[in-house]
């Protein structure tokens, strides 16, 4: 097993809601907005490709959840030669939360948050050789009737290594689940729990 895990600031936002972007790393085909409607996440085309990333975005956007999601993504790549042949073949993607009380939520918290994941993540890592890099990113929040500005987010790069495409596709799907059940933990999201009420 190997488990590699960072954080990291970037200083440089982005605008939620987003049109579709497709560049040499991404083919993002647009925000969707699933709080409250789970059932949208057909809409969402990378869940097409990974179960267990539409139960993820499912589970979610359901009721009563202290995150939501912002945006994923999925891919795959071979390493260069000089990678041992285990880890060389390559499957990961992204995906970005905020707190559903995104207007309230400091930094720090989704510092504690990553930290958390990461943890969590580790412990299930078993034989599997995965990578995360959780990026601290901020986001011009613009949803129509809704507070409006620049706060941060959490946005996780997962990567799954093995042999094989179709063992790194299925390590992959792992990670995934992995991430799900650490984001699904009272004790990975008791810094959203304690975000204090509006006042007035």
């Amino acid at each position: 097993m190997t488990f590699k895990f960072s954080f990291e600031v970037d200083p440089v936002g982005i605008t939620v809601p987003y049109p579709a972007a497709t560049d040499e790393i991404r083919r993002n085909r647009g925000f969707v907005d699933l709080r409250k409607e789970p059932e949208r996440a057909s809409e969402i085309a990378e869940a097409a490709e990974s179960q267990a990333l539409y139960n993820l975005l499912v589970r979610i956007a359901k009721k009563r959840s202290l995150i939501f999601t912002i945006g994923c993504d999925l891919g795959a790549h071979q390493e260069r030669t000089n990678i041992p042949a285990r880890c060389r073949e390559v499957a990961g993607g992204y995906m970005q939360f905020a707190s559903i009380h995104y207007d309230r939520a400091e930094p720090q918290s989704y510092s504690a948050f990553a930290n958390a994941i990461g943890k969590n993540v580790k412990s299930r890592a078993g034989q599997d050789h995965w990578k995360l890099d959780c990026i601290g990113k901020w986001v011009d929040f613009k949803f129509e009737g809704e507070p409006q500005g620049l706060r941060p987010s959490l946005w996780i790069w997962f990567f799954a290594a093995s042999n094989t495409p179709l063992n790194a596709l299925q390590s992959r799907e792992r990670l995934i689940e992995a991430i799900d059940a650490a984001v699904a933990s009272p004790a990975t999201l008791e810094v959203f729990a304690a975000i204090p009420p509006m006042l007035g």
